[in-house]
C-alpha cells in the first residue's frame, strides 16, 4: 500500500507535463484459486498503472504496468510492463486508420519463472461507413512472444479479423466478425532441452484456428439496455503444444491458450444506468470446451485416456459508481463491485470445480 500512495503521489507530480495517469486497484478473494477440486482460497491485490502521453492529435505514446499479490500464495507474485505507441489518423470523411506498435516484459518469482517472457506487438485497424448504418473494419495482428526460460513455448502469433455492425431504426444494434489466426512456434519442440520446461518432441509447429462471433444489442430504453453473443471457435490445423506429463499444468498460458481448444460460447449482459452516475451490471455466459491436446486425469493423477472437454458456465454481477470531485487534481474516481461465480463441469475430475470471487476496486483518472 505504501508503494501505491508513493507512486500515486508520483503520477500527480508530472501530469502537469502532458502525462495522462490513470491508476487502477483492485482487492479480490476467492474460494478457489486453481479452479480445481482442492478448493485453495487466497486474496488477491492488483493495482494497473496507464500513463498517456499526447505527441500531436495523430500520436500518442503510453505505458502501462500491473502487479499482482497473493497472500497465501506469495510464490505467484508477477509483474508485467509494457511501452506502446499508437497513431490514429482520417484518411477520407468516413474512414479511419488507427496503428501500433507495442513492447512489453513480463517477470515472475524464481518458481514461476518459466513463464517469464519478452514480447513485441504491431496491429493495424481500418474502418469505414460502408452506408450511413453500416460500419466496416479491418484489422491485422502480429504478436511476437519470447518465453525467457521456456523457448520451446515461443511464438509468432498472426491474426486477420473483420466486422460488420449494422444498426437498425429500432435501436437494435447487430454485429457479425470473424476472425483467422495463425499461431507458429520459434523452434521445434525439444530443441533445446537445457531451459527449465520443453515440450513433447512429437508436437505441431503451426496452428490455425478460426473464430466467428455474433453479437445483437437492444436499448431498453434511456438508461438500459441487453446484449447477447455467440462465438464458435473451429481448429483447422495443429495442436498446441504442453510438456512431459510430469510438469504439465493446464493453469497456467503456455498449456491453456485459445489455440488448444474448439467451441462455442454464448453469452448475455444486461447494463442499467443507475442514479448518481451509477451503473449495475448482470451477465450469464455458457462455455464448451474440447481440447485437442490436453489429457484428462483421475484424482489420482494418471490420465484416463480421453482428451479434456468441459462445459463453464460464468454468472457476474457489477455494481460501479463514478465521481468527478470538483477543485481536485483527480479528474475522476470509480468505485466498483463485482460478485463473480463459475462453475466447471470437466471430464477431468481434478478440474471440475466451482469458485466464488468477490471483489472491490478503485479507478483514479487525473
Amino acid at each position: 500500500m505504501k508503494y501505491c500512495l508513493a507512486l500515486l503521489t508520483a503520477l500527480v507530480s508530472v501530469a502537469d507535463a502532458q502525462i495522462i495517469p490513470n491508476v487502477n486497484l483492485y482487492t479480490t478473494y476467492t474460494d478457489n484459486l486453481f479452479l480445481s477440486s482442492t478448493q485453495r482460497g487466497d486474496v488477491v491485490n492488483a493495482s494497473y498503472v496507464d500513463l498517456d502521453y499526447v505527441v500531436n492529435e495523430d500520436l500518442g505514446l503510453y505505458y502501462s504496468g500491473s502487479a499482482s499479490l497473493f497472500s497465501e500464495n506469495t510464490d505467484l507474485f508477477s509483474h508485467l510492463h509494457t511501452f506502446g505507441l499508437s497513431y490514429t489518423r482520417p484518411l477520407r470523411t468516413d474512414d479511419l486508420l488507427v496503428a501500433g506498435l507495442e513492447t512489453g516484459l513480463r517477470l515472475d518469482h524464481p518458481l514461476y519463472d518459466y513463464r517469464d517472457f519478452a514480447e513485441g506487438r504491431a496491429f493495424a485497424t481500418l474502418k469505414s461507413y460502408l452506408r450511413p448504418d453500416l460500419l466496416g473494419r479491418i484489422g491485422y495482428n502480429l504478436h511476437y512472444q519470447n518465453f525467457l526460460n521456456a523457448n520451446d513455448y515461443s511464438y509468432v502469433e498472426q491474426r486477420l479479423n473483420a466486422q460488420f455492425t449494422h444498426v437498425l431504426p429500432t435501436r437494435t444494434t447487430l454485429q457479425f466478425g470473424g476472425e483467422l489466426g495463425l499461431k507458429s512456434y520459434t523452434q521445434a519442440s525439444g530443441a533445446d532441452p537445457f531451459f527449465d520446461l520443453s515440450a513433447r518432441s512429437d508436437q505441431d509447429h503451426h496452428l490455425l484456428q478460426g473464430v466467428s462471433r455474433l453479437k445483437a444489442a437492444q436499448s431498453l430504453g434511456a438508461n438500459a439496455g441487453l446484449q447477447l453473443e455467440w462465438q464458435h471457435r473451429q481448429s483447422f490445423t495443429g495442436q498446441s503444444r504442453f510438456a512431459d506429463l510430469l510438469f504439465y499444468n493446464p493453469d497456467d498460458d503456455l498449456f491453456d491458450d485459445q489455440f488448444s481448444y474448439d467451441g462455442q460460447q454464448l453469452g448475455t449482459t444486461l447494463k442499467y444506468l443507475a442514479p448518481w452516475q451509477s451503473e449495475l451490471v448482470a451477465s450469464f455466459q455458457r462455455e464448451s470446451r474440447h481440447y485437442s491436446n490436453r489429457p484428462a486425469y483421475d484424482l489420482s493423477g494418471f490420465p484416463t485416456g480421453d482428451s479434456a472437454s468441459e462445459n463453464r458456465q460464468t454468472l457476474r454481477l457489477g455494481l460501479g459508481r463514478t465521481f468527478y470531485p470538483v477543485n481536485s487534481w483527480i479528474q475522476e474516481a470509480g468505485v466498483e463491485l463485482e460478485w463473480l461465480y463459475r462453475d466447471i463441469d470437466s471430464n477431468d475430475v481434478f478440474y471440475d470445480a466451482t469458485a466464488r470471487s468477490y471483489t472491490i476496486g478503485l479507478q483514479l483518472g487525473f
